[in-house]
């Protein structure tokens, strides 16, 4: 959000429109964007039970419903589900195919729609390799993980999370292209 901000004053104090919130998860419990990694525990919304599912803590509430990623090898077939609790939580659903190996693998997909009663369900393609695949999703008001923030998500599988820089540096960079920018303009 700072490298936004400071690009949005570079440009003369014009506001870019798009997404303010940027999350980047995948199977192993690694998110960047999140409110730390993401942890095992009992499903909150009952959908896998006897089973402990990978939760993400999110920065906001979000719209709840099923986020449904579909593969496009062999056919179109629903892959994982990515569940919005609408309490602040992303339940991270994963196919068992090749076995129970990445935390988010479950033995069944969740056994209800959530929110339970009302299916709220969006639909998302992967795209990219059976090593290397990754579903973007950038939700419009009222589908699931909808925030006023205008998150926007990527969705690693079968792999981990890439080396993304942590906020921190990110920061320190922007502050860097920041004080550039600044002293550069002090010259003229």
């Amino acid at each position: 959000m700072l490298a936004a901000a400071m690009l949005g004053l570079a440009l003369g104090g014009q506001v870019l429109a798009g997404p303010t919130a940027f999350i980047f998860v995948d199977e192993w419990g690694h998110g960047v964007g999140t409110s730390g990694p993401g942890v095992l525990g009992p499903d909150p919304t009952g959908g896998v039970r006897n089973w402990d599912v990978l939760i993400y803590d999110l920065a906001f509430r979000g719209t709840p419903g099923d986020l449904q990623v579909y593969e496009q090898r062999s056919g179109r077939k629903l892959a994982e589900i990515i569940r919005f609790t609408g309490l602040g939580e992303m339940v991270f659903y994963s196919n068992n195919v090749g076995g129970l190996v990445e935390p988010a693998d479950t033995p069944t997909p969740p056994q209800n729609a959530w929110p339970v009663g009302a299916m709220n369900a969006a639909q998302v393609d992967k795209t990219g390799s059976e090593g290397d695949s990754r579903a973007l999703y950038q939700p419009r008001a009222g589908q699931p993980g909808w925030d006023a923030s205008g998150p926007s998500y990527t969705f690693f599988f079968k792999g981990q999370l890439p080396g993304v820089p942590e906020p921190a540096t990110a920061a320190l960079l922007a502050l860097g292209g920041l004080a550039a920018l600044l002293r550069r303009r002090g010259r003229r």
